[in-house]
């Protein structure tokens, strides 16, 4: 079978590499100038079409009305509801209510990307000392250029292990991996959780998707017990330990908010009652310094839709965990007995998967109007680009298996 046409997009694909765009937005002009293409290079959640999955209905409300308070002109903050919303987003990740106290909310502009980012510039100004950025192998690519304009070293470590070391600022992300899907064993956590304690480290969880690695458990669990499951594997044993750390969490994914890209939530954790004090003092200053003490009308109104509604937006949650279930459903079934089958036991989930690709792979796969990402020899994939229709999932499957390691 002729693979020209797979061969003129990888050229294409390389000319906009050159032209200094990454592999994700090659990715998707790459699939946008193909009639036939089908995405699953894009970092959002698909419905069976293909096509995005649409907008939380709650925060588009609370958007409307946040819109006609907004006909005064001057600056106007979600302050006076800091400790409303802060319980309400301890319930959201079920850390029980006797842990209150010694955290502190920020509201980060730009969702989980400027909540990790703040997260990050927060810890260097508690910790001076520190001069690394500590990473999983195969984690964000972002986290680099974060360090980069941090100022401070970049450095990855197994993605099994605890990272440690003097002058070292660990950054975990708590849950499933953002490229690979692996899902850290509870042991791991665990391991890092004493790690940090003896040291005395503070550490960086980047929280992007809560609950996603227990999505496939939603046909005998309730959303609830999801989110219970998630706790005690991804932050229980921090808490336990007494482990300062600042958590970033990410409304884009789990609220289906991309187009409105809300604020991040970043919840810090002061174990030490003494400091708590100097900690919020430097949230807020890190908060003023990076703008977001002056919001944005979409922040101020999901700061109420988490205050006041967060019952509908956890529905909102729990149909995007739905989502992701029966992709993997299919993904699970169509992969079973080929080499990618492992992708789609229980040691993985959420919205990515990203395997070895064989050689000539991309040429391959872009010939059957598939767009992933590729980049440093691997192929990534939104396990939500698999279509309903259950032949065409078949065949799609059939390639990616057959081009990946």
């Amino acid at each position: 079978m002729s693979q020209q046409f797979g061969a003129e997009v990888y050229q294409k694909a390389q000319e906009l590499i050159e032209q200094g765009k990454d592999a994700n937005q090659s990715a998707k002009v790459l699939c946008d100038a193909d009639p036939k293409g089908c995405n699953y290079g894009i970092g959002i959640v698909l419905t069976g079409d293909g096509k995005p999955m649409g907008t939380a209905k709650t925060l588009l409300e609370y958007v409307a009305k946040e819109v006609e308070n907004s006909k005064v002109g001057t600056y106007m903050n979600s302050n006076a509801k800091l400790e409303e919303l802060k319980k309400a987003a301890l319930k959201w990740q079920r850390i029980p209510e006797s842990y209150a106290g010694s955290f502190a909310l920020g509201l980060p502009s730009d969702a989980g990307t400027g909540a990790v980012r703040t997260a990050i510039e927060l810890a260097l100004m508690l910790s001076p000392s520190v001069n690394t950025l500590g990473v999983e192998e195969l984690g964000w690519p972002a986290y680099k250029a974060m360090a980069a304009t941090s100022r401070v070293a970049f450095e990855q470590f197994p993605q099994d292990t605890p990272i440690d070391g003097d002058g070292i600022l660990p950054l975990y992300q708590s849950g499933p991996m953002n490229t690979t899907g692996l899902v850290p064993d509870v042991k791991v956590t665990e391991e890092r959780a004493k790690a940090a304690a003896k040291s005395g480290s503070s550490l960086i969880l980047d929280r992007a998707y809560s609950g996603f690695e227990f999505a496939s458990k939603l046909a005998s669990s309730s959303y609830d017990e999801i989110m219970g499951l998630s706790f005690e594997r991804q932050i229980k044993p921090y808490l336990e330990n007494g482990v300062p750390f600042c958590m970033a969490l990410s409304p884009t994914k789990a609220f289906a908010s991309f187009a409105l890209r809300p604020c991040g939530l970043l919840l810090v954790y002061c174990p030490d009652a003494s400091k708590m004090k100097d900690v919020t003092m430097k949230l807020n200053g890190v908060l003023r310094a990076r703008g977001s003490s002056f919001e944005h009308i979409v922040t101020r109104a999901f700061a109420k839709a988490v205050a006041q509604d967060l019952e509908r937006l956890e529905g909102e949650h729990q149909a995007v965990l739905e989502r992701i279930a029966e992709a993997e459903g299919m993904w699970r079934k169509h992969a079973k007995g080929t080499a990618i089958e492992y992708l789609f036991s229980d040691q993985y989930a959420g919205l990515f998967r990203n395997p070895k690709a064989k050689e000539g792979a991309a040429v391959s796969i872009y010939n059957e109007h598939l767009y992933p990402v590729f980049s440093a020899g691997r192929c990534r994939m939104n396990v939500t680009g698999i279509p309903a229709d259950d032949t065409l999932a078949g065949t799609h499957v059939k390639v990616f298996a057959e081009q990946c390691l």
